[in-house]
C-alpha cells in the first residue's frame, strides 16, 4: 500500500524536480514566477505548439476536465477481469485465479502498466529519471538531465545520492540520503481471527501448525516518495504552478511460498470473497490513494500477486494549491460538506480534447494530495495455509517419540512506477520513478539474517513422531539366559531284570529214620519235579536278548506292547504280565515254554510249582525240627 503512495509521491517529486530545473531557466531570463504563471494558464496558442512538439503543454478548464473523464469513464467501463475460476498453468505451478471486477470510473485514477513497466518481482532500490529542457524564449538547452539507480546496498549507509553517484548533477535532490528515497517493507504473520500481535520475527521463527490458518501482512513504508517531491518543491520559489500531465502510476505486491514450505495461500470464489481475504488500508491513519484492482490481480496456491492502482475517492477536500488569487478558497476532491455535492477530482490527467491543462493539474496540487495521504501502508492477506516446511531440520528424541522441527520461508516484494510529463513557461520535459522495496532494518528476519535486503519471513513447524518401538518397562526384569543351558535329559535305557534263577532240583531227602525208642515211624519221600520247559539253550539267561524298550523311563515293562495273536487262545480275565507283548522275532530267541504258549503260561506255572516245592520243604524241615 505504501509502495502506491510512494509512486505517487515519486511522481510529484520527479514532477518537482523537472519544475525547479524549469523555473530556474526562466529566472535567468528574468521571468517573474507570478507573470510565468499568468502566462501558463493563458497561452493557449503557446500551449498547443508545445503540445505539437511532444511536451504536455495541453490545457483546460475544471469543466473541460470534468467532460475528459466522462470520455474516459466510457472508455474505462468495458475493461473488466478474468472470470473466477479461469486460470492458466505456467511452469507447471498450480493454475492461477482470477476474478472478475468492473473498471472504475476513470477520472478517479490514472493509467496503470505496471505489469510492463516493472516486470521484474525482484526489482530492489530506486531508478530516478528526469529530462527537462528549454523549449521557447531562446536557444533549446538542457535544464536537468539526471538519470541514476539507487541501489539496496547504497540504502545501507549514510550517504547521499549525489556522494554514492559523482557524475550526477547535484541539487536539493540528489542530496537526499539514499536511504530515503527508497521504499522499505516488512513482513509479519500471526493467527487468523486472534487477538495477539503481528509477529515480524525480527527475533526468531514464527511456530505455525497445520491446523491453523494464519493472516500475513506487509507493511510498507513509502515516505521516501514524499521526501523526494518534498525536496523537489524547493528548488525554485514558485513550483507550485508547474503544470503536470499525462500522469501513470501503479503498484504491484507479490506474496510467494517458498520451495521449502507446503501450504496454500487463500484461492478466492469471486470478488467479495477476494475482498474479504486480501485487504489494503491505511496503517498512519491518514487517507488511503491506492486500491487493490482485483480484476488484475491473481492468485495461487503458491503465489498472490496483487496489483494496486491510484484511488482518489478517498481523499478529503484540500484548498487548491497554486498562483491563482482564487486557489485558497477553491476545494478539490471529497465533498462540499454543507451540500454534499462532490468537489472536482485532479488526476492529472486532463483530456486533451480541451487543448488545455486544468488550472488544478499543478506540481502544488500534486504535492499536496501525496503530504495529506497515508506514508505508511499496509496489505493483509487471510486464510494462509502451512502444511509442511522442509529447511533447517533439527531432530530431538525422547524414550517415547521424535520432535522433529523446521523451518520455511515467505517472501515479499513490492514495485511501481510513475511518470508524467511536465510544463513549465518556456521548458517542458519529463519524469519517471520505478522502485521496489527493501527489508526494512527494525523488522528485518532474524532467521534471514541482518545481510539480506529481501523482505522475507520465516516459519518453524514442529512434528512429533511416536517411536515404532513399544514402550520398556522403566526397570524391565530380564529372563535370565543360561550361558550353557540344559540339555534335555535323554530316557535311559531301562535294564533289563535278570529272571529269577531256576532252583536246582533238590535231593530226594528221605524223611524218617530209625524210630525213637525202637519205634519206627514210616517214612514219606516228597519229590519235586524239576521244570519240563526250561531254556533249551541253558547258556543264554532268560531275556538276555530281549529288545531295548523305546518307551520312556518308567514304563511297566511291557505295558504297551501290542499282543501278538495267538493260535487259540481262551480269554483271560485280569492283565497278564506279557500279554501284549508284542510277537516279534526275538520273542522266540528268548525262551519256549513247554506249552508252546507264546503268553508264557508254562513259565509262570512252573514258578508257582518251584515255590509250592520250597514252602512243602519248608514245612518237613520244621516238622522234622518239632520231632
Amino acid at each position: 500500500m505504501k509502495k502506491k503512495n510512494l509512486k505517487v509521491q515519486v511522481a510529484a517529486l520527479a514532477m518537482t524536480g523537472a519544475m525547479v530545473a524549469i523555473p530556474m531557466n526562466a529566472r535567468a531570463e528574468d521571468a517573474n514566477p507570478a507573470t510565468a504563471a499568468s502566462v501558463a494558464t493563458s497561452e493557449t496558442t503557446g500551449v498547443a505548439a508545445e503540445a505539437a512538439t511532444g511536451a504536455t503543454t495541453a490545457t483546460s478548464t475544471a469543466s473541460g476536465a470534468t467532460a475528459g473523464v466522462a470520455t474516459e469513464t466510457a472508455t474505462a467501463a468495458t475493461e473488466t477481469g478474468t472470470a473466477a475460476g479461469a486460470g492458466t498453468s505456467s511452469g507447471g505451478e498450480e493454475s492461477v485465479v482470477t476474478v472478475e471486477e468492473a473498471a472504475v470510473d476513470s477520472g478517479t485514477t490514472a493509467p496503470n502498466n505496471v505489469n510492463t513497466v516493472v516486470s521484474d518481482d525482484q526489482k530492489q532500490g530506486t531508478d530516478i529519471s528526469t529530462h527537462v529542457d528549454i523549449t521557447r524564449g531562446g536557444p533549446a538547452r538542457p535544464v536537468i538531465h539526471v538519470d541514476t539507480t539507487v541501489t539496496a546496498e547504497d540504502a545501507k549507509g549514510e550517504k547521499t545520492i549525489v556522494e554514492s553517484h559523482p557524475g550526477v548533477e547535484d541539487n536539493v535532490i540528489t542530496r537526499l540520503k539514499n536511504k530515503d528515497v527508497v521504499l522499505q517493507g516488512d513482513l509479519s504473520i500471526k493467527k487468523d481471527e486472534s487477538t495477539e500481535a503481528y509477529d515480524s520475527t525480527n527475533t526468531a521463527a514464527h511456530p505455525v501448525n497445520k491446523e491453523d490458518s494464519y493472516s500475513l501482512k506487509a507493511d510498507l513504508d513509502v515516505s521516501s516518495v514524499t521526501n523526494a517531491i518534498n525536496a523537489s518543491a524547493g528548488i525554485i520559489p514558485g513550483s507550485n504552478d508547474i503544470f503536470v500531465n499525462n500522469l501513470e502510476t501503479g503498484l504491484r505486491s507479490t506474496f510467494t511460498l517458498g520451495n521449502d514450505v507446503e501450504g496454500s495461500f487463500h484461492l478466492p470464489t469471486d470478488l467479495e470473497d477476494a475482498k474479504k481475504h486480501y485487504e489494503l488500508s491505511s496503517a498512519d491513519g491518514n487517507p488511503m490513494i491506492y486500491r487493490i484492482n482485483y480484476g488484475k490481480s491473481s492468485f495461487s496456491k503458491k503465489k498472490v500477486s496483487l496489483v494496486m492502482d491510484l484511488d482518489l475517492t478517498q481523499m478529503p477536500p484540500l484548498a487548491k494549491q497554486g498562483s491563482d488569487e482564487n486557489a485558497a478558497n477553491e476545494r478539490i476532491y471529497g465533498k462540499d460538506p454543507v451540500t454534499g455535492k462532490p468537489y472536482p477530482i485532479e488526476n492529472f490527467n486532463p483530456s486533451p480534447a480541451t487543448g488545455r491543462h486544468a488550472s488544478t493539474s499543478v506540481f502544488g496540487n500534486l504535492q499536496e494530495l501525496i503530504n495529506k495521504s497515508s506514508q505508511k501502508i499496509q496489505l493483509v492477506m487471510k486464510g494462509l495455509k502451512i502444511n509442511s516446511t522442509s529447511s533447517n531440520r533439527v531432530e530431538t528424541e525422547t524414550e517415547t517419540e521424535k520432535n522433529i522441527s523446521t523451518e520455511g520461508s515467505i517472501a515479499g516484494t513490492l514495485v511501481g512506477y510513475m511518470k508524467s510529463d511536465l510544463w513549465y513557461v518556456y521548458a517542458s520535459g519529463n519524469t519517471s520513478y520505478v522502485w521496489g522495496a527493501v527489508q526494512n532494518d527494525a523488522g528485518r528476519d532474524k532467521v534471514a539474517g541482518q545481510g539480506n535486503d529481501k523482505v522475507l519471513l520465516t516459519v518453524k513447524m514442529n512434528t512429533v513422531e511416536p517411536k515404532s518401538n513399544p514402550a520398556q518397562p522403566v526397570n524391565p526384569v530380564q529372563p535370565v539366559n543360561p550361558v550353557n543351558p540344559e540339555q534335555p535329559a535323554q530316557p535311559v535305557i531301562p535294564v533289563t531284570p535278570e529272571p529269577p534263577a531256576v532252583p536246582a532240583s533238590p535231593t530226594n531227602p528221605s524223611i524218617g529214620g530209625s524210630s525213637n525208642g525202637g519205634g519206627g515211624r514210616s517214612s514219606s519221600r516228597v519229590t519235586v519235579s524239576t521244570v519240563s520247559n526250561a531254556p533249551s539253550n541253558p547258556g543264554i539267561v532268560l531275556g538276555e536278548s530281549r529288545p531295548t524298550a523305546s518307551t520312556p523311563a518308567g514304563e511297566v515293562l511291557g505295558e504297551n506292547r501290542v499282543a501278538p495273536v495267538a493260535e487259540a487262545t481262551e480269554e483271560k480275565k485280569g492283565a497278564v504280565l506279557g500279554e501284549s507283548r508284542p510277537s516279534v522275532k526275538g520273542v522266540s530267541d528268548r525262551a519256549t515254554v513247554a506249552t508252546g504258549d507264546y503268553n508264557f503260561t508254562g513259565l509262570w506255572a512252573s514258578l508257582f510249582g518251584i515255590s509250592l516245592a520250597s514252602l512243602a520243604g519248608f514245612v518237613v524241615l520244621q516238622k522234622k525240627k518239632e520231632n
